[in-house]
């Protein structure tokens, strides 16, 4: 929600002027992504279109969350100097804003008394601490990337191996998703070289570090676990049936690990036939078998109906980002502020929507959303390894191009060209685009010929 919807403003650098949104309440339910703008520190930030400036406009704000019945106004200090207005009449203004957006029937008492923060960060502090983000925990993560950049500015392996030996009770796994966090950050703007020594820290960790050891002696057991139900799957042969799947999975007994390595290698054929079927095949079954087929059954189910759940979740924060973006007047702050979470199964989701567009004939909202799938496909590129992206190539080829690109494929080691292949067709088959689907699964069958 952005109030009021343009505001004119004149660049600290260059002198011009140019119209923005300004956000003066953030409704949190509403308006996730002013939330996202608030905790990133880009709230109200606005580069020049004349001369590239970051301008920062600085204006009173509300901050609504009904969830946590949170309401908490920050004015600052100028803004009452430049209105004239008293704190408590700029805050009215805003609650009037506020509720006459909201139904009659959500307001809510707390509205009556907003909270207040004296600074941008001390409202950001309320968010997160209402978030279940507590002052220790910020303190912990600070200590985190001080403890992070020493470890960079170490000059000599040897260095680096007694600087992690001696900190090694400050090094976990919150510490390892901290580097993996500033990794993708860092290669997805373009800062290879930072990306790379961020990269060798890491592995120096799982080297030298008390939990990167057991990480990766973990990492190391998943793996051949998964590779051995792979292996089992394998063997089933490519005219497989679904008892067949039923009875690898009975053969496994109700070891979850297993089981839940299989859901992730075999969710498609997990579908209502399968459980119907594994249902009968239970009730003709001795009686004393029965029991223990039931729970790896109830087991499967729980786990496809997880995977499921965990996967409309995704699809759901996707879709809200993505209307964002088409309704944002500036999609490509929001596209540098969410790098991270920009994937192939973004685009993949975005390409159905467009297909389903061009079927209705919406012409205007297909427009509007190739646009956004031109931007998202350049920043994903970027970081794509160079399979993935003579893949994606091959993809929005035309017919006469494919014999050229079969032999362009000969420049890449064909299992790994199969192997990324396979990822993609996974990722694209969960988010149901079915054009591309097809399009992947005829590139494959080339390869494979």
């Amino acid at each position: 929600m952005t109030t009021p919807a343009n505001t004119q403003i004149r660049c600290a650098s260059c002198g011009q002027p140019f119209g923005v949104a300004v956000r003066t309440l953030i409704d949190v339910q509403r308006d996730p992504q002013g939330k996202a703008l608030l905790m990133a520190g880009h709230l109200n930030t606005f580069d020049c279109p004349h001369c590239g400036f970051e301008n920062r406009v600085v204006t009173p704000l509300l901050y609504h969350d009904a969830e946590k019945s949170l309401l908490i106004a920050f004015i600052p200090m100028e803004i009452s100097l430049q209105t004239g207005k008293s704190e408590e009449k700029i805050v009215g203004d805003m609650l009037n804003e506020l509720t006459r957006s909201l139904p009659k029937d959500q307001f809510r008492a707390y509205m009556f008394n907003p909270k207040r923060a004296l600074t941008l960060e001390g409202l950001r502090e309320q968010v997160m601490e209402a978030d279940g983000i507590t002052k220790e925990m910020m303190e912990e993560q600070r200590r985190r990337v001080e403890l992070m950049q020493s470890l960079l500015a170490t000059n000599s392996e040897e260095a680096l191996k007694q600087a992690i030996e001696a900190a090694d009770s400050q090094i976990d796994e919150a510490f390892f998703r901290l580097i993996s966090v500033m990794y993708q950050r860092l290669a997805s703007d373009g800062q290879a070289q930072i990306a790379a020594s961020l990269e060798m820290l890491q592995e120096r960790l799982l080297l030298y570090s008390t939990a990167g050891k057991r990480m990766m002696a973990a990492y190391n057991e998943q793996q051949k676990l998964v590779e051995g139900v792979m292996a089992d799957v394998r063997a089933l042969g490519e005219q497989a049936t679904r008892g067949d799947l039923q009875r690898l999975a009975l053969g496994y007994g109700e070891d979850t690990e297993r089981l839940q390595a299989l859901v992730g290698l075999a969710r498609p054929a997990m579908d209502y036939q399968f459980f119907n079927e594994f249902t009968q095949a239970i009730s003709q079954a001795p009686a004393k078998d029965r029991p223990a087929m039931e729970a790896v059954r109830d087991q499967l189910l729980s786990l496809t109906q997880a995977m499921d759940a965990e996967q409309r979740e995704a699809v759901e924060d996707v879709l809200q980002f993505l209307t964002a973006l088409i309704n944002s007047p500036d999609p490509d702050a929001l596209i540098d502020q969410a790098r991270d979470m920009i994937d192939a199964q973004m685009l993949s989701i975005l390409a159905a929507n467009i297909q389903e567009a061009q079927r209705q004939g919406a012409a205007q909202a297909v427009a509007a959303m190739e646009r956004i799938y031109d931007k998202l496909a350049a920043v994903l590129e970027a970081r794509m390894p160079p399979e993935v992206r003579f893949l994606n190539r091959w993809i929005n080829a035309a017919p006469e191009e494919e014999p050229t690109l079969l032999d362009e494929a000969n420049q890449f080691d064909r299992a790994s060209l199969i192997e990324w292949c396979d990822a993609m067709l996974k990722q694209v088959q969960q988010a149901n685009a079915t054009e591309i689907v097809q399009r992947l699964q005829a590139i494959r069958a080339q390869l494979s010929g």
